[in-house]
C-alpha cells in the first residue's frame, strides 16, 4: 500500500524569497512527512541561507530563521505535516 500523497504550500520572504527566485512553491508529501524533511529538502534543492535553517548544536530551527506553521511560530523540526499546511520562511524583524 503507497503511503497517503499531499501537498503543502511554502511561502517565502526576504532572503529566502531572492534565494527560490518566488514567493511560493507547493511540495508534495507523503503521509509522516516532518518539518525537518522539507527544510533539508529546500536545502539541498537550493542550498546557501537554507543551510543554516537548522541550528546543528540544538536540532532546532535556528533563532535566525522565522518558520511557521498555519500561523504559529515553530522550532520542533519533527513535527508531522498535513495536507494544505502553510508553511511560511523568513527572518526575524528587529524592532527599535
Amino acid at each position: 500500500m503507497k503511503p497517503y500523497k499531499a501537498h503543502v504550500k511554502i511561502q517565502f520572504f526576504a532572503i529566502f524569497r531572492e534565494i527560490v527566485g518566488k514567493r511560493e512553491i507547493m511540495q508534495d508529501i507523503y503521509s509522516g512527512t516532518t518539518l525537518g524533511e522539507i527544510l533539508k529538502m529546500l536545502a539541498k534543492r537550493y542550498g546557501e541561507d537554507f543551510n543554516e535553517t537548522i541550528d546543528d548544536k540544538t536540532g532546532k530551527i535556528d533563532v535566525n530563521t522565522l518558520v511557521m506553521l498555519n500561523g504559529r511560530n515553530i522550532r520542533d523540526i519533527d513535527v508531522k505535516l498535513r495536507s494544505d499546511d502553510l508553511i511560511i520562511i523568513t527572518v526575524p524583524m528587529g524592532g527599535g
